[in-house]
């Protein structure tokens, strides 16, 4: 029976790629937001499939490298940050853009580039935007544009990103 015929397979397959593109999306920001949480059950119910569809007398099939490889794969780019920084690089301008003309009053809650910036906040020299607004560890999330400047220690948690873009998280 061909890959076409199986319906089983092409399922299985599906499942699998949507999981792969829901977990790559949620990683694509930074901080994991209470979504991740539903990615577990699902990833979970994925793999006792697979385990029922290799279990006695029914071996392994051909069809199967296909869903192994998007597991492998996801698991390679989420390994090394290529959703999140992917995303980033096709947002970067947008949200330098809006970083450079930031006011105190600035509108929020839109969509810059590929994130939904939920608020703006103009900081000494230079802006910073909420992304993940709810998380599992109750923080948010989200990118500061610092031309010219580390933050100190004092100013919140920070971390350096790429050039003068720092991932920050505030809360608890």
């Amino acid at each position: 029976m061909g890959p076409t015929r199986n319906r089983r397979a092409l399922l299985f397959t599906g499942a699998i790629g949507l999981g792969s593109l829901l977990t790559s999306f949620e990683v694509s920001a930074p901080g994991l937001s209470v979504w991740a949480l539903a990615l577990v059950p699902y990833w979970v119910a994925l793999a006792v499939a697979w385990s029922w569809m290799l279990g006695p007398g029914r071996g392994w099939a051909r069809w199967m490298f296909v869903p192994l490889a998007l597991v492998l794969g996801t698991v390679l780019l989420v390994k090394v940050d290529a959703p999140l920084r992917a995303r980033f690089a096709l947002s970067e301008s947008s949200l330098e853009r809006h970083a450079l003309s930031a006011r105190s009053e600035y509108d929020s809650d839109r969509w810059w580039g590929l994130y939904f910036v939920g608020d703006v906040e103009k900081i000494p020299g230079g802006a910073r935007f909420m992304v993940t607004e709810l998380t599992i560890n109750w923080r948010w999330y989200g990118f500061a544009y610092l031309p010219g400047r580390a933050p100190a220690p004092e100013e919140g948690s920070y971390e350096h990103f790429t050039g003068p873009w720092y991932i920050w998280s505030d809360g608890p």
